[in-house]
């Protein structure tokens, strides 16, 4: 119940406002909405960390790179192509993720009740953030918050007792319960490391208020009296870096059992040299030598949780096990083939229960297997929460789904009169001259549109279901030195995202690049904007035809291809200037937050 309570919480607190704003004028809501929920700020940060390597000289020159592996059926190698750190395209200034377009797209001026391509962009992502919800059981806690743990070297702090004082408003500090940004008084939070695997990895502590420790902002400090360490309790915590999910939330408190695992001694002191060189030797071969156990041991771990129950020396056991693997590369001890098989033995014929299966799609999904059944689980446990979790996420996704399907997509039944003013005005132009007898800027048009024409035309054979071979270049420029075909029998969306970005990449730089003929009419800057406006407005008929004909279309292609331009059209006729930066400039304009608030359970 108090899962299903904040999972239908965070359903209303992220998509229901949407659905008001949708037709409103004012779209910094839904900005930021998909900025935070689709983490723009951290694909941004990531890849402006790679382009920091770069510059600075700590990443390997390219020659450097190893040969690339074989992804799907053809070659392709992932370097810089990697969908989340490519950045946005090099002549287009389209950006890779769906999430950081949207937000393009809105602060360019653009409106889902107004632009039907962000409108449909909009559908597709609610939809996808609603199965995220539901599917995963990713179900935001207002009252959390993810903060940096330390030791309380002040041995003020007793066993048990937690500090926290943050320095801005946080999610943990929206009542009264907060004085001076400090969490303190009597009240209980749980806090937890992932993965938590054990009743021991999450804890109830008493957050307390000293004096001599307000100095201290922003992360939670522990007391470092007693026997052992108290982040090392959860799931093997250190004070070297280690976050802590913190928790205020009165509903999920509940009773937890603090328990201690074994610890495992291995020393080779009384081995002589020749034996200590070849332990040596295998433990620094260990990682390409040993089968990894980690994920399986994971896996066994969940299923004993809910045969056996969250509390069984069992579950506890194999909890264990996956840790002591997940660290296997760090501390040198690893699990024993006569273990392993002795552990797999019991597990090799159960699977994972189906409230824990992620639901699969693609390939995955059209190939037909053998239903698994769930393994058995005893009534005197009681049902598992997550079997009663699942029938109501379910429900609940279909119900929004429902909703986000009856918002509006005919939003540009007309066109948008600020796209189309280069090509009006350039035609205009072309019929005065023609009238005085002079057709040369007119067949200078033409033959700019017969160029968008045939450029949105190998856009759409990309898409075809019996489209020719094509050559898949890497890294995502025009110079790319590896080439990888790719079959004809393969569908374009099952094909690596990086080869996706490559192909459509390869149609806006032949876009942007391939107009060879001599103008005398228009110069460059001017040909550029009356092509941008004829791809938008060749694009909305190609969609219009598509809709007569019961298909969906699409605008995508106008904005992968002119992006930048559209945008700055758009952002002219609001009375302002709007710019894409160039990276990685375009990578740093990510506001600045503190304490980051949770997201999940």
């Amino acid at each position: 119940t108090v899962f299903s309570e904040l999972l239908q919480e965070s359903l209303e607190s992220t998509i229901d406002h949407v659905f008001e704003d949708w037709e409103s004028n004012d779209a910094v809501a839904l900005w930021n909405m998909v900025f935070n929920e689709g983490g723009v700020g951290s694909i941004r940060t990531r890849r402006y960390d790679q382009a920091s390597e770069r510059i600075f000289g700590n990443s390997r020159d390219t020659e450097e790179k190893e040969e690339s592996p074989w992804i799907s059926d053809g070659l392709v190698s992932f370097g810089d192509s990697n969908p989340s750190n490519s950045g946005p395209d090099p002549n287009s200034g389209w950006p890779t993720e769906s999430a950081e377009q949207i937000t393009e797209l809105l602060q360019a001026g653009f409106l889902p009740s107004k632009c039907s391509h962000l409108a449909a962009m909009m559908k597709s992502y609610l939809t996808m953030e609603v199965k995220r919800i539901t599917q995963g059981y990713h179900i935001p806690v207002k009252r959390s918050a993810e903060v940096f743990a330390a030791p309380d070297f002040s041995r003020t702090l007793k066993p048990g007792e937690v500090f926290f004082r943050s320095s801005r408003q946080c999610a943990l500090i929206d009542d009264d319960d907060m004085i001076d940004g400090i969490f303190h008084g009597n009240i209980i939070a749980s806090i937890f490391r992932y993965p938590t695997k054990t009743p021991s990895d999450a804890r109830l502590v008493k957050a307390v208020d000293y004096p001599q420790l307000r100095e201290f902002t922003d992360i939670l400090l522990f007391s470092v009296l007693g026997k052992r360490s108290e982040a090392s309790i959860l799931a093997g915590g250190d004070y070297d870096g280690d976050t802590i999910c913190m928790l205020a939330e009165p509903r999920l408190h509940l009773e937890m059992a603090v328990r201690r695992g074994h610890e495992i001694l291995n020393t080779t002191s009384s081995q002589n040299e020749a034996e200590n060189i070849r332990e040596l030797q295998m433990t620094l071969l260990d990682d390409v030598t040993r089968e990894d156990r980690c994920g399986l041991y994971s896996n066994m771990s969940d299923i004993a949780t809910y045969v056996y129950g969250y509390d069984s020396h069992k579950t506890h056991y194999l909890s264990y096990m996956h840790f002591n693997e997940l660290d296997a590369g760090k501390s040198g001890i690893h699990v024993k083939k006569e273990v392993w098989e002795k552990d797999s033995k019991e597990f090799k014929s159960l699977s994972l229960p189906s409230c824990m299966r992620k639901p699969e799609s693609g390939r995955r999904k059209r190939a037909k297997k053998q239903p698994e059944n769930d393994p058995p689980r005893s009534k005197e446990l009681g049902p598992f929460v997550l079997d009663v979790l699942k029938p109501f996420a379910k429900a609940q996704e279909e119900r929004y789904i429902q909703l986000i399907k009856k918002l509006d997509l005919d939003a540009d039944a007309d066109c948008d009169p600020a796209l189309l003013a280069p090509l009006q005005s350039a035609d205009s132009r072309a019929k005065l001259l023609q009238k005085e007898g002079q057709d040369g800027m007119w067949h200078e048009l033409e033959s700019l549109k017969n160029f968008v024409k045939g450029n949105r035309k190998a856009w759409a054979e990309l898409f075809k279901d019996t489209r020719p071979p094509f050559v898949a270049s890497s890294p995502l420029t025009r110079t790319g030195s590896q080439d990888s075909v790719f079959s004809s029998d393969v569908d374009f969306f099952e094909l690596p995202k990086a080869v996706q970005i490559d192909a459509k990449r390869g149609i806006a730089d032949e876009f942007w690049n391939g107009f060879e003929s001599q103008l005398k009419y228009f110069g460059e800057d001017e040909a550029r904007r009356v092509m941008c406006s004829y791809a938008y407005f060749h694009a909305r008929e190609k969609a219009q035809a598509a809709k007569y004909w019961g298909r969906e279309g699409s605008f995508e292609y106008a904005f992968a291809v002119a992006f930048k331009t559209l945008a700055q059209l758009k952002g002219k006729s609001h009375g302002s200037l709007y710019s894409t930066s160039v990276e990685p400039f375009h990578s740093l304009m990510v506001p600045r937050r503190g304490i980051r608030n949770e997201g999940r359970t």
